[in-house]
Formats: C-alpha cells, structure tokens, sequence
C-alpha cells in the first residue's frame, strides 16, 4: 500500500495518470455512468446483467472509432432490450449495432425513444 502511494505522489507517475485519465475521458465517462445506471436501479444487482454491460462496453471500447464517440453517451439494458443513449444524426450508430449485434443475450438494439436502430447494409444482406 506505501508503494502504490509513493508511486502515485510521484509527480510523474501523476502526470501520467492524469495524461491517459484525459485522452480516455469519453471511454471512463460512458463506463461509469453505464454502471450507474445499472447499479442505481430499485431492486437486486443481478451480476448477469453487469456482465452483459461489461461486454458490451468492451466491445464499444475495443473499436477505436466507437470509442472515441462524443456522442455516444451510455448503455442500459431494459430486459433483453439494449437501450443506446446518442445523438439523433450519429453516423456511427450502424457500425455500432454491427459490432453488438454479436453479442449474446442482447435481443435488440433501440435508441432511447424505442427506435429499433439498424445495422449497415453488407452486414444485413444474406
């Protein structure tokens, strides 16, 4: 626990830790209040819904386009339903339901008004 305090006091390891809090703000932010979301509603934390947010925001992380999106806000399950909280007119959104589509235990992909958002076209032909 000393040297995690002395490795944090150090004004390099600071500025360091300030640097890639910084370049990754919009990834922290949508994290944290993804969590929030899911640990503030009534009723039991249930860990299978937590895991399924994890993977979601791993994979929105793991894309380097998806996760540096200002306009993508944050994620909510409601029941198998993923609720996507981002700017009407993102561009991104088709390549977004791409990438969770994958996803297991995700039934669809809604915006915050219940518009059922779609993929891109070469990944919806058969």
């Amino acid at each position: 626990m000393g040297r995690l305090f002395k490795t944090v006091a150090n004004p390099f390891s600071r500025t360091a830790l300030i640097m890639f809090a910084w370049t990754h703000r919009r990834t922290i932010m949508r994290w944290g209040r993804s969590f929030w979301t899911e640990l503030t509603q009534p009723g039991r934390v249930d860990p299978k819904r937590i895991t399924l947010i994890g993977k979601v925001l791993w994979a929105i992380t793991r894309d380097p386009e998806l996760a540096g999106a200002r306009q993508l806000k944050h994620v909510r399950l409601d029941a198998d339903r993923l609720v996507i909280d981002a700017t009407p007119r993102w561009k991104g959104r088709a390549r977004l339901v791409d990438t969770l589509s994958e996803i297991d235990g995700i039934g669809s992909i809604t915006d915050e008004r219940g518009h059922v958002l779609a993929g891109s076209i070469d990944a919806t032909a058969a």
